[in-house]
This record gives C-alpha cells, structure tokens and sequence, in this order.
C-alpha cells in the first residue's frame, strides 16, 4: 500500500523549508557563510612522476589523507553515483529540497522513527565547514547556510568539494585518496562498480570499511547503483554487470613505494606543483638491474645509483640503497652520502690542468717513484710505467701522474675546478685533501659526480641537478667546451671495451667512464656519460667495511654498462 503524504506532512514540509529560507535571508545579511573554507581545507604533500604517476604522498596537517582533484579528476562515475545515492535532485533544488523533506517527513510518520534523512550534498558541505550538533536548531542552521552556499557558489564547485572532502574511511577526505587506498587506482581510472562503492561510504564510513566489513560494503555498492539505474545514469546491462563484479581491493598499493630515496630527496626541494622529473619506467628497469648485479656481490652490499638527462639536468632515476623500511640503514640514501671517491676525480684534475695550460693531453708525465711529506703514493698494479703521456695516464688511471698534474695545476685551482663541475667538497676535505685530492683523498656524493659528469657531456656547460620540471634550466660554463670533448674522447669505449659489455646486443652504445677504489676497499665508483645521459654507480656496504670484491672496474663499472645499454635501448 502507497503512502500519501497528509497535508499536515506537506505544510510541516512547506513550514520547513520557508523556515529556512527566511533564516537564510537573515544570516545572510548579519553572518554571510564562511565560503573561503571550502578552500582552506589541508592536502596532502603529493608528488608525481614526470608523466603524472604517483610517486609518494604524505598526510595533511591535519593527519588526514586528502588529494584534492575536482571534477575532472573524479572521472566518469564517481559524480554521478554521489548524486544518484546522495542528492538526485542536487543540480534543481536551492540548497534545501522540500521533496525530500516530505518524503522523510511521511515515511518517519508511517514508521514511527526516522527512516531517511533529508540532507542535500549542499547541507553536509555546510556542516563540514561548520560542525555542530545533529539537534533541530543545527538542521536549520544547516540548510540556510545551504541556502546561502547555493547563492554564492556554482554547483559544480559545490560537487567538487564535497568529492574532494567527505569522509570514505579511516582517515581518508576525497574520492582520490579512497581510491588509491581501496584500489590502489586514481579515481578517474575507477569501474564503475568500484566508483559506486567508494559513492556509498560516506553514509558510514567505518561501518563500509570495505577491508573490514565487505559484505556491507558490497550491499552499499548495489544499493548505488540501482540508485543509478533508477535515475537513469546506467542502463539495464552496465547495471547488471557492475553488480556482479567481484569486491577486489588492493590496498597495498595505495601509497607508491617508487624510488624512495628520490621520493625524500624530492621533498626536501619542493618546487610548485609536484612533478618531479623521475621516470617511472626507467626507474623500475635500473631497480631490475640493480637486484640482478647484487646477486654476483657478497652479502651486505649495497648498491647505489642515479641517473641523469644530459640535456636538461633531469633527475630520471634514483637509488639510494635498500628499501627505507628495511631494518638497520634503509632510511640512508647512499647516493648522497660521502665516500672516498678512490681515482673517480682524476678526470677533473686532468680538466684543470689542461685548462690551465699547465698540461697538454699528449704531454709526458712520469710515472716513477715520489715522495712527499713522508708519503709515497703508488699505483694499483704496484708497478712503474716510467714516462707516459698524459691521455694514457688518464685511461690508465695511474696514480703518481694524476698527482703531478695536480701538483703543476695547483690543489686550490682543482678544487675551484670541481666545484664549478658540480662537486661540493667540504671546506675541510679540500683544505685537508692536499695532493691525496686526485687519488681519493676527499669524500664526496655520487650524484655530484653524476652532476660533474654531465657537464662534461654538454661540452662544459653547468646545470645544477633538476628534481622538477618546473625548475629552471640556469647553465653557466665550468669548462672550455674542447678540455671537455678532450676528456670525454680519452676515456671512451673508442679506446676500450667496458666490464659487462654484451657483444651482438643491437643498439649498442658508446660509453665514456671513470671508475674508482677507495683505500681498503670500502667503495667501487663507476661514473660516465652514454646516449645523452650522466650516469653514476656506488658499490658498497654502509658500514665502510672492505671487501676484495669492491673494485670500481669488477663490482661497479658492469652496471654502469648494462645501464647503458638499457638507456640505448629505450632510446634507439
């Protein structure tokens, strides 16, 4: 049997909402609504890769997770499914909706307690931006300030808030935060049978937690779309068929775990919107690499390394080491950490010295015994190779040549050198370092060497790493554009065959490359540029214990190469 509404439902209804209107006039004149909250609301620190992935998010102030997103970012049906379950009549009525009102007020009557309630999306906005008691006088006060929501601000606006910040579950605002969290998917890239479930929390957000309580969760989602298909959002077949899809929640993937360390260095230098400049794809193929080449290293290494865009500076992969939550020294990003850099800045003392003049590339250095100050250095190999010139000696990575043309060019001058290539020496390591400089004898950072790296690569001129697209390219010269062509050519695969090449491979690339061993072999380096890229590896344990293994020519310098070969083939 249908119930008819009486009239004294319809003039308590009409009573209702003149109520509210003329409360409306009158706030609206002595307290107009605090419209800039709706814009005050606290979001959480986002950032993306250069394509728009996620890469890593962070809780508000308020310790909620909130992404806020608007229309166009909730997709096809989350808008329509909150309308449908929440406010079918949400683009007609003013703020107020005297028929739902009455259908409340009759179906209360029939059953002796309230069976529905009569709030528009426009009235939860309103209590969100001004909680108070759920009393008659806090319902009044709710819908004028609707009303007066309604005469200031667009419906579209109104909806984009209310999907921005209403609640969907433990300490998440927003359908782009459920989202990630209930499916690990933007809310655009929702089923619409996921988006008909995440459009019914709201009612009760803990009691539908679809990771505790599915079966309520499920029966919501239904109840949303035969709400759709009532209203004519869906027709017969995508309801029927959205009802049938399974409950497949992927919660572990709602906050992304890509490149970490990149993710905590990003956020020490947050730049405006949030992109930063790594790629996603190369990225999990240098992660791939790098747990391939552990496998050949003993237990406890480390491996760390970063990848660089020539052109323009870009940050395009990132690996400080093991995964930050790992016990013991995950949080450390090793690429950033001072080591001995072993013979890694031989080439900058030779850039120097030939930019001073001091030294010509064909020039004859000696390699025979020295001493000075009670220290007589002495090659890798524990031999003397008496004269040679001084490309050779590069190549070579001989030690008492590399401190003779330090010696000719002057600490000071190297250092300055360095510097403007992009490695940052401590005041003390470059005061301290002396001639040891040019065979390990300051701690620096892989990824200054990286940096250093391409800037030989784009002929001397100097860009400071970029984690942002948005961030200004701002180059400035360094070094001649010939003493870095000269470098780049000594230590190239044209002189060379490089540890870990892979003979037939198609696309093969030409590498150029230093690499390093620090005393007692703590650290193996292996830095170069190849295809348009500066590339930089670190081969460790973080605890600076040696190991025979670390050599920078055995334990770093075949992954360099098979990075190089990755990059050729993604850029043929």
């Amino acid at each position: 049997m249908r119930l008819v509404p009486s009239r004294r439902t319809w003039k308590l209804a009409a009573l209702g909402c003149g109520a509210a209107m003329v409360t409306a006039l009158i706030l609206d004149r002595v307290c107009p609504p605090p419209i800039e909250r709706l814009h005050a609301w606290p979001s959480s620190p986002l950032l993306t890769c250069r394509h728009g992935e996620p890469l890593a998010a962070w809780v508000a102030a308020d310790d909620q997770w909130r992404l806020p997103v608007g229309l166009e970012g909730a997709g096809p049906w989350l808008p329509s499914a909150t309308m449908a379950v929440e406010d079918e009549r949400f683009a007609l009525h003013p703020g107020v909706d005297p028929l739902a009102i009455t259908r409340a007020a009759t179906q209360g009557v029939a059953a002796g307690r309230v069976v529905s309630g009569a709030s528009t999306l426009t009235m939860q906005i309103a209590r969100m931006i001004e909680p108070h008691p759920r009393t008659f006088l806090g319902k009044l006060q709710e819908a004028a300030r609707a009303v007066q929501l309604e005469t200031r601000t667009s419906k579209d606006e109104l909806l984009a808030f209310y999907l921005d910040t209403a609640p969907y579950g433990s300490n998440l605002r927003g359908v782009e935060a459920a989202s990630l969290r209930w499916f690990g998917c933007s809310a655009r890239d929702l089923s619409l049978a996921e988006a008909a479930l995440i459009a019914g929390l709201p009612q009760s957000p803990e009691r539908l937690r679809p990771d505790r309580h599915p079966d309520a969760a499920i029966a919501r989602r239904n109840h949303v779309l035969d709400r759709m298909f009532d209203e004519g959002h869906i027709d017969v077949f995508r309801h029927a068929e959205a009802r049938q899809e399974p409950l497949r929640l992927n919660t572990d993937a709602w906050r992304p775990v890509t490149a970490p360390h990149f993710a905590a260095w990003a956020r020490t230098r947050w730049h405006q919107d949030g992109r930063t400049t790594l790629d996603v794809t190369l990225q999990h193929g240098v992660e791939r690499l790098v747990r391939e080449h552990l496998r050949s290293l003993p237990a406890g290494t480390h491996a760390a390394v970063t990848v660089v865009e020539v052109g323009n500076s870009a940050v395009r992969a990132h690996v400080g080491g093991q995964d930050p939550q790992h016990p013991g020294h995950g949080a450390l990003d090793l690429a950033r950490a001072r080591r001995s850099p072993g013979s890694a800045l031989k080439p900058f003392v030779y850039a120097a010295a030939f930019e001073s003049g001091r030294l010509d590339w064909d020039g004859i250095l000696e390699d025979a015994p020295i001493e000075r100050d009670g220290w007589q250095p002495r090659n890798f190999d524990r031999r003397w190779h008496g004269d040679v010139r001084a490309d050779d000696a590069l190549r070579r990575s001989l030690n008492v040549p590399a401190i003779l043309a330090l010696e000719r060019v002057g600490v000071g001058t190297a250092v300055g050198a360095l510097q403007s290539c992009g490695v940052s020496l401590t005041a003390e390591a470059a005061e301290s370092a002396g001639l040891s400089l040019a065979v390990g004898g300051a701690d620096v950072r892989l990824v200054d060497l990286v940096e250093a790296w391409a800037t030989l690569a784009r002929g001397g001129r100097h860009m400071d790493l970029r984690l942002f697209e948005d961030e200004p390219l701002e180059p400035r010269t360094a070094l001649r554009a010939d003493t870095s062509a000269r470098i780049v050519n000594i230590l190239s695969s044209d002189h060379r065959v490089p540890a870990g090449w892979i003979p037939g491979r198609s696309h093969a690339p030409e590498i150029s490359w230093k690499t390093g061993t620090s005393a007692g072999f703590r650290d193996a380096w292996a830095v170069g540029t190849s295809g348009g890229y500066a590339i930089g590896v670190w081969i460790g344990r973080v605890d600076g214990s040696g190991d025979p293994a670390y050599l920078g020519g055995r334990a770093a310098e075949p992954l360099l190469t098979r990075i190089a070969f990755q990059l050729a083939e993604m850029n043929p």
